[in-house]
């Protein structure tokens, strides 16, 4: 459940990202760079319609790029690339913290704010849940993103 106050990023430690059990559970499911399938676009134009968000994101977040799975309303050249570096993704946050991230105004985040989500992909307000592989480990981030500051509510 998305919480109505925004979390703040701290840090990054990759030490769970790079965790060797992790990466194996990632890819284990033979998921990444895999084709879109309808079942996973259905669940991310949903997010899309029911937060009135511009963008939803299923990511799979591997040792130093993320995968889109399924994305709904990104511009190009990433919506054609299906993947960014880490560089330009909150969702390695959610992966390395393993639990929810909720940002009202990436530009007002000590770390985030540097991020190239946010000049290239016009991320402002972000609210990402942890993807889990079926054995519990995280594998990537169900998120919804709007281009402009946004307050998140329960709702």
């Amino acid at each position: 459940m998305i919480s109505s106050r925004s979390v703040s990023v701290t840090s990054l430690s990759t030490s769970y990202l790079l965790d060797p059990a992790r990466l194996f559970a990632l890819d284990r499911l033979d998921l990444l760079d895999s084709p879109p399938e309808p079942a996973y676009d259905r669940l991310t134009n949903m997010a899309v319609r029911l937060l009135n968000v511009p963008v939803a994101l299923m990511t799979l977040v591997d040792r130093d790029r993320q995968f889109f799975k399924s994305q709904v309303g990104l511009g190009e050249p990433w919506a054609s690339a299906r993947e960014t570096p880490l560089s330009h993704s909150f969702c390695q946050y959610v992966v390395a913290q393993q639990k929810q991230l909720v940002v009202a105004d990436a530009r007002n985040d000590a770390v985030l704010a540097t991020n190239l989500a946010i000049p290239d992909l016009g991320v402002i307000a972000y609210a990402g849940v942890p993807l889990r592989s079926p054995d519990g480990a995280v594998i990537g981030s169900f998120c919804a993103i709007d281009t402009q500051p946004r307050v998140w509510t329960d709702e």
